[in-house]
């Protein structure tokens, strides 16, 4: 009689275990719905805005910190010194004016109707770039973070109370690359 117990604490602890394996794949996909239909709630919801800010931004000045010395080793013009200096500080506003759900659900919304012929200033990743067919990565990376990806995009989440929040995104310079080629850049 004391081993039924045992045998249900078991089979919750496995269902359990189970339950936490397979959770961030169901937050990818709200994630995904949520993005490709520019729910703002929604995506406030299941992003940390404010981390994922400051990961772009770090992100940006990596990118310009390697540009910057790559024309430093050549002949470096007023204007570009210029650019090297207040480009960080421009980027920044950037980021910070447009990584909100807001303004994410606009793009989205935008990029959505402006799907004809015309190319996009900014690339939007569409529902091609968040295919599941083309994830290429995902592992947890602690007990309560785990890392997703495709060739161009790798996310990073947290469990935060009871729900899964991206924190961090890496995007790869293939991926701004490849939008160049496609805009005729």
């Amino acid at each position: 009689m004391k081993k039924l117990p045992i045998v249900v604490v078991a089979v919750l602890a496995i269902l359990a275990l189970a339950g936490y394996v397979v959770s961030p794949f169901f937050y990818v996909s709200s994630l995904k719905s949520a993005f490709l239909a520019g729910d703002s709630n929604k995506l406030a919801d299941l992003v940390d805005f404010p981390a994922l800010r400051d990961s772009l931004k770090e992100q940006v000045a990596t990118i310009l910190t390697q540009q910057a010395k790559e024309s430093s080793d050549s002949n470096q013009s007023a204007l570009e010194a210029l650019t090297a200096l207040a480009g960080p500080a421009f980027l920044n506003r950037a980021v910070d004016m447009y990584c909100t759900p807001d303004a994410v659900a606009g793009f989205i919304k935008k990029n959505n109707q402006v799907q004809s012929n015309l190319h996009s200033f900014i690339k939007i990743p569409g529902p091609s770039d968040l295919d599941w067919s083309k994830l290429k990565s995902f592992s947890f990376t602690g007990p309560a973070s785990f890392r997703i990806g495709t060739n161009h995009i790798t996310l990073f989440a947290r469990l935060e109370g009871l729900g899964w929040k991206v924190y961090r995104m890496e995007v790869s310079p293939d991926f701004f690359e490849e939008s160049a080629k496609d805009d005729g850049g």
